[in-house]
């Protein structure tokens, strides 16, 4: 084979080789793109119920004080971890992108 051929072939499998590796990293950075997605609509779910429940309380005829219901201290732990795997999420995507 000629010399030419040789870098030619070496050329193009580093070639492929990067795209490979670009491909994948992309990949890396759309499936934690989903999984924050994902997040974020269970945390809009949450926030959601936690609406429910302080509507709930308000129109019922207790005049007790909303903090202290355990329900809503349940869903506010829920909204911190929610909020805590974004970040973790956010923090992945920086990472790979690199």
């Amino acid at each position: 084979m000629s010399p030419n051929w040789n870098k030619i072939k070496k050329t193009i499998k580093g070639e492929l080789s990067d795209a490979a590796a670009t491909t994948n990293k992309y990949m890396k950075i759309g499936k934690v793109k989903l999984d924050m997605a994902n997040s974020t609509h269970s945390l809009n779910d949450v926030f959601k119920e936690i609406g429910m429940e302080v509507y709930s309380e308000l129109t019922n005829e207790k005049n007790g004080d909303i903090r202290k219901n355990m329900k809503i201290k349940g869903l506010i732990e829920k909204v911190d971890q929610h909020k805590q795997s974004i970040k973790e999420e956010a923090e992945k995507i920086d990472h790979l992108k690199g």
